[in-house]
């Protein structure tokens, strides 16, 4: 089941952007649920917590809508964010929020089917399990809760962004792990450090700085290559479809 939360405080604009969303031809293929909501205080934590994608008015009661975003985050990581807006420009702070596509209000027939279509087949890469082999065994992974894995002597420390996680170790060495992970949008960013690229906020001189707050060290004889690969990941995965 996909959960679709949609925040505008025009009526009107909700009920058309619902109403389009179900004529869609991905919405009859799949069981989905489309909520709606006019206020920002009628947002709730349970309804953050199950939505997969979130369409978001930049200015939404008043509300700012890039800082807004940034409390839905605290919430939850992982939804996909659409904001919707009147105006003509993208907002440069967009990056903060890991917003996904900014769709014009006016353009809504026109961009609201490919934004969709893509809007889905990121959900569908962010819930991929995939089975890491590791020391002789195999592990189901789900890529969109891994953050980074590290070396501790010979063996491997997995980190997950869900705290539910279980622990997972296993003995192997980083440079087979990356052979794995590069294609999934994992970057070797230090000897010791494998990092997932969704979760990096900042690369710098002085280490990568990580949505979950936490800061890896980079190695600084490669700071220029990383950097590259970063932002050419950066920018195929968010921006070259706008």
């Amino acid at each position: 089941m996909l959960h679709i939360l949609i925040c505008d405080d025009e009526p009107s604009f909700t009920n058309l952007l619902k109403q389009s969303l179900e004529t869609l031809p991905e919405y009859e293929k799949r069981s989905m649920v489309i909520e709606c909501v006019n206020e920002p205080q009628s947002i709730s934590k349970p309804m953050v917590e199950k939505a997969d994608i979130i369409f978001l008015d930049v200015d939404i009661g008043g509300v700012n809508g890039m800082e807004f975003a940034k409390r839905l985050r605290a919430i939850r990581r992982n939804f996909i964010l659409i904001f919707v807006t009147n105006y003509g420009e993208y907002a440069a702070e967009g990056y903060e929020v890991d917003a996904f596509r900014f769709l014009p209000k006016l353009q809504l027939s026109e961009k609201l089917p490919r934004y969709f279509a893509q809007a889905l087949a990121e959900c569908e890469r962010k819930n991929r399990v995939i089975h890491l082999v590791c020391g002789g065994e195999s592990f189901p992974v789900r890529l969109d809760e891994l953050v980074y894995v590290k070396t501790e002597g010979r063996v491997l420390l997995f980190c997950f962004d869900n705290p539910q996680a279980p622990a997972l170790r296993c003995r192997s060495t980083l440079q087979a792990l990356e052979q794995q992970l590069s294609a999934h949008g994992f970057l070797r960013i230090h000897k010791s450090y494998l990092v997932n690229m969704q979760f990096v906020k900042l690369l710098q001189t002085k280490g990568a700085v990580l949505t979950t707050g936490e800061s890896l060290p980079l190695s600084l004889h490669n700071y220029r290559a990383i950097k590259t690969k970063y932002l050419e990941w950066k920018g195929s995965a968010k921006w070259s479809a706008l």
